[in-house]
């Protein structure tokens, strides 16, 4: 056993995908079971694409960057992005203080202000035109299973 290797995790859930799609997928009989089906798979493509690159420790970074940045050059800010106690997970803190300095900038007419609109908001729109191409298998999966679909 000395030559074997684990499969890795891309493998697992590749492996995983083709199972539902090529096995389970075909055998199902009703439609609650052929959308939980799509559904899963839907979760199992993001699973396998968020393998790749830890996008979230990457947003963070340069969010954390361009906080810091805004902080350093406007030490008035910090006021406006004290975050209130909050689960204690740091990527959650990091995007507290963003949308409240995001809120603090739709109200004024400053140059703090004018930076967090010029820097910080299109940071975050990026940040969330990533996320949903990152979670547009998931997504169409639950398009394609009408699971998004209207409810009546």
């Amino acid at each position: 056993m000395s030559g074997e290797r684990h499969p890795t995790q891309q493998e697992l859930l590749a492996g995983a995908i083709r199972t539902v799609e090529e096995v389970l997928l075909p055998e199902l009989q009703s439609a609650w079971a052929r959308t939980s089906a799509v559904g899963l798979l839907g979760q199992l493509r993001y699973a396998l694409a968020r393998t790749t690159t830890d996008s979230l420790a990457a947003q963070d970074a340069a969010l954390e960057k361009c906080l810091t940045g805004l902080f350093e050059e406007f030490p008035e800010l910090r006021d406006h992005a004290a975050a209130v106690d909050t689960s204690g997970d740091a990527s959650w803190d990091l995007r507290e203080q963003a949308a409240r300095l995001l809120v603090f900038a739709v109200g004024h007419e400053s140059a703090a202000a004018e930076a967090v609109r010029a820097q910080l908001r299109p940071l975050l729109a990026e940040q969330l035109a990533q996320d949903l191409a990152e979670t547009h298998p998931m997504l169409q999966a639950f398009l394609a299973s009408g699971s998004l679909g209207s409810t009546g």
